[in-house]
């Protein structure tokens, strides 16, 4: 049970800095179609590399199993990663970051609605402290700009298929391990976007070392050990645990752009930090 608090919470950190380096990439020449395709590749081969050295009983599955791999892949990890990247074209960081997070809400609401879950007291005020730590660790309320329409759908888009993910995962999943759900995931979402755009962009393209080095970052730091920690936390502790303590990405994401971005920081945002770490605090008890 431990296990699965520290998972999700070294998986929320980790996610949480994706955001800076997809915008660090496309600075560096790349667009969102283009670097997740790179990127899966990447975490690919290494994801299956590690299991055949690890342990090539890991790479069997049944049908049924395959089948919700695909769905998981497809659906899920798919649109979920396009419309969050493609989310940074339009908006700000902190303004995606916020979207995406949303998505807990969802998770509880399926939870309630379809799984029987118990509204008690505590996961109340946990939810409602860790969104409102979000929108101040954000400084959303502060913005006095308006956002286009289309790059908010896009962010809300992002949460629903975040929230199916977890969802997903946890209902159909539950008994395969971590790091063959996240590989097989990963290989049919970039089966997809292979589907999409075809991959010989990357022998025309001339690449530069710094997208290469995002490149890696993102796929290593942000997407192999995040995602595996996520479905291991998943099993340990539920769905809706995990997608509350995944609120520290909000105060990650903020750290981040202060180190890579000299983003300032406000007394507000600094509030909204604790009430974040409060409310994950308050679940995890």
């Amino acid at each position: 049970m431990k296990k699965g608090y520290i998972y999700a919470i070294i998986s929320a950190i980790l996610f949480g800095s994706a955001g800076i380096f997809v915008k660090l990439a496309y600075k560096s020449g790349l667009d969102s179609i283009s670097l997740l395709i790179m990127q899966y590749a990447v975490a690919v081969t290494i994801m299956f590399l590690i299991i055949l050295i690890q342990n090539k009983e890991m790479l069997k599955v049944t049908k049924k199993q395959i089948f919700s791999l695909v769905v998981l892949g497809l659906v899920g990890n798919t649109f979920m990663t396009i419309s969050y990247y493609t989310a940074f074209e339009y908006l700000p960081v902190a303004v995606v970051t916020m979207l995406l997070y949303t998505y807990p809400i969802m998770v509880f609401i399926y939870t309630v609605l379809f799984k029987k879950g118990k509204v008690n007291k505590k996961r109340v005020v946990a939810l409602i402290l860790a969104f409102i730590g979000a929108i101040l660790t954000l400084n959303v309320l502060s913005e006095s700009i308006r956002y286009p329409i289309k790059g908010i759908i896009i962010g809300l888009l992002c949460a629903v298929f975040y929230a199916f993910m977890n969802v997903y995962a946890e209902e159909k999943l539950i008994n395969i391990n971590p790091l063959t759900v996240n590989a097989y995931s990963t290989l049919f979402s970039l089966i997809t976007l292979i589907i999409y755009k075809s991959p010989l962009f990357i022998f025309k393209t001339h690449l530069s070392l710094e997208s290469l080095f995002y490149i890696f970052i993102l796929a290593i730091f942000c997407e192999i050990i995040p995602l595996t920690l996520l479905y291991a936390a998943i099993n340990k502790i539920g769905a809706l645990k995990v997608s509350i303590i995944g609120n520290l990405e909000i105060p990650t994401a903020m750290i981040t752009s202060i180190i890579f971005l000299k983003e300032s920081v406000t007394i507000m945002q600094i509030i909204g930090a604790f009430l974040v770490i409060g409310g994950v605090y308050l679940i995890k008890k």
